[in-house]
Formats: C-alpha cells, sequence, structure tokens
C-alpha cells in the first residue's frame, strides 16, 4: 500500500458507500484499464445493494467481452440524456476525455475521479489520483481493499486484466513491485493468467492483423533512426483504433521514440507516442495539448497526416537537440 494514498481511499470509500445511484465511464477510446476497472468496481457497488450503469463515451472494445459483466456496458447514446447522481471517472485527466458522458454531469451531480496520470486535473468532488500506480485498476484494487470488500474472481479477472494492459505485460516503467504483490493477490483470488493474458495480447481478427501490417508498411526513420513514425488512414481505421501498434516502432534497433499517426475521422488525426526511458513524450504531447505518461503519451491534431507529422518532427527534433529529458 502506498502510505501518502489511505486518507484519499477513505474519502473515497465515504463517497461510494453514501451514495446509491451511480454512473461509471471511461475516456474515449477506453482500453483494458478503463474496462476493467469499470466492471470490477460495478460488480462490488452492485453486490452492496447500489444501481449501477456503465456508460462509455464510445462502443467498447470487444476484446474484453470475456470479462463478467461487459455485455451491460452501454454507449453514450445508448442510455437517455438525464444527469447522473454520482459519477465515478476512470482513467482519464480531464473530463474532456469523456467525451459525451460529460453532458451527463448535472449541478447536483458529485464526481469521484480514479486515475494515475501525471497530469490529472483534479476534476472531482473526491479524487483518488497517484501516478505512484501502475494503473487505475491497482488504484481500485486498494480502493477495495480499504473497503473491505470481496474481491471474487469475476472481480479480480477484470483488475488483473486492466493491470496487464497498462503495464505492457509488465514490461512498462510504472510497473513497481507493489504492482507484481496486487497481481499475486488477485491470481490468488482466481485468476486464469495464462487466459486473460491470451484475451488482452493473443487474439486479434484477420482484420487487425492486416491493419498492423500496414502500419508497420509506413514505417519511416528519422533523425538518425533515433525516432520511428507510423500512419494509419480513415479508411485504415475501419478494423479499429490500434493504440497498441505505436509500441512497434521501439523494437527497431536504435529508436529512441516512436510514434503513431492515425486519422479516426477525416482530416482529424491522433498522435500516440512511446519512447525509451531517456525521453518525456509527455512534453511533446503536452505542447499540443495533450497528455500522458513519460513515456506513454498522445495528442490530437486538427489536419492532415502530412501536417501532423511535420509539427511532431520539428518538435521532436527541437526536443532532440537540447537532449533527453
Amino acid at each position: 500500500m502506498i502510505a501518502s494514498l489511505q486518507p484519499h481511499l477513505e474519502t473515497a470509500a465515504h463517497f461510494l458507500g453514501e451514495g446509491d445511484d451511480f454512473l461509471l465511464t471511461s475516456h474515449v477510446g477506453c482500453d483494458g484499464d478503463g474496462i476493467g476497472g469499470c466492471l470490477a468496481l460495478a460488480r462490488v457497488l452492485t453486490r452492496m445493494g447500489k444501481r449501477i450503469s456503465v456508460v462509455l463515451p464510445d462502443e467498447p472494445d470487444p476484446h474484453y467481452g470475456f470479462l463478467a459483466g461487459f455485455a451491460a456496458i452501454r454507449a453514450v447514446e445508448q442510455v437517455p440524456a438525464s444527469p447522473a447522481g454520482r459519477l465515478v471517472v476512470f482513467d482519464a485527466p480531464d473530463l474532456g476525455r469523456i467525451g459525451a458522458v460529460a453532458d451527463r454531469i448535472g449541478p447536483e451531480t458529485r464526481v469521484l475521479n480514479l486515475d494515475h496520470h501525471p497530469d490529472n486535473q483534479r476534476f472531482g468532488a473526491v479524487n483518488l489520483v497517484s501516478d505512484e500506480v501502475s494503473s487505475t485498476c491497482e488504484m481500485v484494487y486498494h480502493l477495495l481493499v480499504a473497503m473491505n470488500q470481496e474481491i471474487d474472481a469475476e472481480v479480480a479477472t477484470a483488475l488483473y486484466a486492466g493491470i496487464l494492459f497498462d503495464t505492457g505485460g509488465f514490461r512498462f516503467s510504472l510497473t513497481t513491485p507493489t504492482t507484481f504483490e496486487v497481481a499475486a493477490a488477485l491470481v490468488r483470488r482466481g485468476v486464469h493468467l495464462d487466459r486473460v493474458a491470451d484475451r488482452v495480447f493473443g487474439q486479434k481478427t484477420l482484420a487487425e492483423l492486416q491493419q498492423l501490417g500496414r502500419a508497420i508498411d509506413t514505417l519511416g526513420l528519422h533523425f538518425g533512426g533515433r525516432v520511428a513514425v507510423m500512419h494509419l488512414t480513415h479508411a485504415d481505421m475501419a478494423a479499429g483504433d490500434p493504440e497498441e501498434v505505436v509500441n512497434y516502432g521501439l523494437l527497431v534497433e536504435g529508436v529512441e521514440v516512436s510514434a503513431l499517426i492515425r486519422e479516426p475521422e477525416p482530416g482529424h488525426q491522433r498522435v500516440s507516442l512511446r519512447s525509451r526511458e531517456r525521453l518525456d513524450v509527455s512534453k511533446i504531447a503536452a505542447r499540443f495539448g495533450g497528455g500522458g505518461h513519460y513515456r506513454a503519451s498522445g495528442y490530437r491534431f486538427a489536419g492532415t497526416r502530412e501536417a501532423a507529422e511535420e509539427q511532431l518532427l520539428a518538435a521532436l527534433g527541437q526536443q532532440l537537440s537540447e537532449g533527453f529529458g
């Protein structure tokens, strides 16, 4: 347990204990950490007799359909546009990241903010936020322990899936000894770690594999091989939004930064950045209105892919010339 979290855990536990009606959500393009956290807490709160809705800004990733409660998730356009009594936001540094779900915040809505991003804006009435944890799902584990709530196999599996995703299979720098201790505790509660790993990382559709191939085919190296850039067109995105594809650029020997520029809608780009330990890509993302972590960040760009790449390379060139950090 991270000592600095204790008073915030108690406040968050009180927030959940005194409310009756909760809407749980996460960021646009929700990933394993957001989905796992929502489903784990939803199951526990339902067991406590609360009324729960899990509503996401867009359709949930079907890869997580093996998690208990997944079928009850709704996209925001599928539910009535009435204000939430209590809103729990997972894995989002600011309310702009939850898309149209933010429209469910009324004058009486109270918000619990659960996150691990260093640039979190502390937008909740209650903020359980720390960048000392690997993932939002690790944070939810600590919260459930503080609440003395049972973590059954289904809850444990949802939390483990989120931790596994956000740590890249326990490879990323935010993985700590406590992360491994939490993972071990979840496995003891019934997680089949091989099955979860296979569902999170080991299964793709043919279209997704072909999409990966198209992205890799576009890979170009810059600044003496220190920067890799890939891109996907709007047509390529028909197979889904492959956030993890950006990691493949770092497989190239000598690459310090990998970028993926993809076009979810015509004329609008999403830029994902990953780096090795010496370069802080969150500074690049923040410069263009985005954010994230030291080694994993992103932002949006209105314009063509070529313009987005030109802007990105200029910023990276400046940062590389000034030294790492």
